[in-house]
Parts: C-alpha cells; structure tokens; sequence
C-alpha cells in the first residue's frame, strides 16, 4: 500500500527534479511512476496532484529517508525570493522547473557516478552506472520481473578487474580512473568521504582535488549532491555557455580553464551566495532542456 509525503508541488517536482542530471539511476513509467535505489532501498515514487505518493521496498514506510534524500528542509519559496531578488532572468526560469530540487545523495555513488559522466553524453552515463551497480553491487529484490542492485561500494569497484570494469558500455576509459580513485579511497581512513560533510566548503573542496583523477567540476558535483555544500557551483559546457551568454561576455571565445572555471565559481557564489548551487541547478536545465516554441 502506498504512503503519503504531504508536500506542495510547487516545492518538489519529480519530473525535474528526477530527470537525470544530478542522479542517474532513476526510471519514469509509463504511468508516470519513478523507481530508483537509494541507500541500498528501492524507491517507487509518483506525483497525485497536491500528493506525493511513494512505497518502499524492503520495509516500506521510511519517510525520513525521503524527506533527506529530498532535503526537505530547505524552503524552495524562500530560495525564490532570493534568486529573482538577485537576478530578475531566474523569474522565467523558475516558472519552467518550479519544484526542482538538490537532491542529497550518498557521497561514494556520487563521486563514481560523476567520473562515469567525464566527456560523456547521459544516456551512456545511466547505462554504464547501471551495469556497474548490476556487476558489483549487491542485489537488494526483484521487482515486477526487475533485479534492483545498490551501488557498490569503493572496495568493490577496488577489487575489479581493472579490464572486466573497461569492457562495461558506456565506460571505455574512464575505467581506470574509477579504478585507481576507488584504491586512493581505500587508502584513506575509514569514512573519510562522508566526514567531509563536517569540513568546510574550502577544505572539503582540497581533499577531493587530492584525488588523482578527481577534477573542479567532479569536486563540485560531490560537495553539492552529497556534501551539503550548497554553494558549490559546479560548471561545465552548459553553465559555461551561460555565464558568456547572460553574465560574462568577457570569457566569450576563452577556454574553460581551471583560472575561467573558478572565475565563473567566483562570479556566481558572489551573485546567489549560501545557495548558489542550487541557483546553478535551475541555470543548467534550462540551457540542457530548451524551451519549446509557443504555438
């Protein structure tokens, strides 16, 4: 029987907030249903006007781990009013993806998932990330005809043949960095990863760049996705286009290099602050999905 999350739509949207970009293992139906694993749960959540309705499996009725992964304590209306305050452009934005919330995931997935993502287009990205979780991960149900796995862990993807892990479709040569990032994880102390969430936003950010393999955007993308650092700014093609099109026409025809890229990072924590990653979500669907023409 399905559970409840009294929530307003204008709050969480699924649809935006789902579609791959910041988390790559979820699945829309035909009927308008989701279904994704999060902390090893398989989770089957769908939108019933005011509602959000949701079943769990195993052990079905856990809205904390709902309300965490959704971060639900943070008020999107109270974030609109600062975006539109500081920028009058993110008022048409916000009315495209009202509801498109960060998403708060775990930071191993997100660290492996991001290094999937390395010059590579989504649809490959989804594909690579579910056959690793299907090889290396550990199975959790079958449901409706599916096997669910979770993401394996960094010993797991540790102790993979290095070839077995590049012969994975969509992954080719990203491969071996995955593989020599899950041994430097190893090599650090237990629960390393997750205690960035106590490091500053600056600190957290230098250890992830001590990684052999782990660069600006892939940084960003943990501190923001997983390590509650809300004013990381990831940037890539999209957030670059942006910032030279709308913000920064001074870069136009310059290299996203590492000194551009943190310009970029500079200019916008300036501009959106505490939540400037959350801004940064909005900015980046709206150049990944254009607007359709009026009829």
């Amino acid at each position: 029987m399905a559970n409840t999350l009294l929530i307003n739509p204008s709050e969480l949207n699924l649809l935006h907030t789902l579609t791959p970009g910041q988390a790559f293992r979820w699945r829309m139906d035909s009927g308008g249903r989701w279904t994704g694993v999060v902390r090893g749960r398989i989770i089957r959540i769908w939108q019933e006007e005011t509602e959000v309705k949701y079943e769990i499996f195993p052990n079905a009725g856990d809205k904390d781990l709902l309300c965490h992964y959704f971060r639900l304590e943070v008020c999107l209306a109270c974030l609109y009013a600062d975006f539109i305050r500081e920028d009058e452009r993110l008022k048409k934005i916000i009315k495209r993806f009202e509801g498109l919330r960060v998403l708060r995931q775990e930071p191993e997935e997100t660290l492996f998932s991001y290094i999937c993502s390395t010059a590579n287009s989504i649809s490959r990205i989804v594909s690579a990330i579910e056959a690793i979780s299907n090889r290396y991960g550990e199975r959790i149900a079958n449901l409706d005809g599916v096997d669910y796995c979770s993401f394996p862990s960094a010993e797991a993807i540790a102790h993979a043949d290095p070839n077995e892990l590049a012969e994975i479709a969509g992954l080719g040569f990203r491969a071996a960095n995955l593989h020599s990032v899950a041994r430097q994880i190893l090599d650090r102390p237990n629960g390393w990863l997750n205690s960035l969430k106590e490091a500053s936003y600056e600190e957290a950010r230098r250890e992830l760049l001590a990684l052999r393999g782990v660069g600006l955007k892939i940084a960003d993308c943990i501190l923001l996705f997983s390590l509650d650092k809300d004013q990381a700014f990831p940037v890539d093609t999209h957030i670059y286009n942006v910032a030279v099109k709308y913000y920064m026409p001074e870069l136009r025809g310059k290299s996203l290099t590492p000194r551009i890229y943190q310009r970029i990072v500079d200019y916008f924590q300036a501009k959106f602050g505490a939540f400037a990653g959350w801004a940064q979500e909005y900015l980046y669907y709206d150049d990944l999905i254009p607007e359709r023409p009026q009829k």
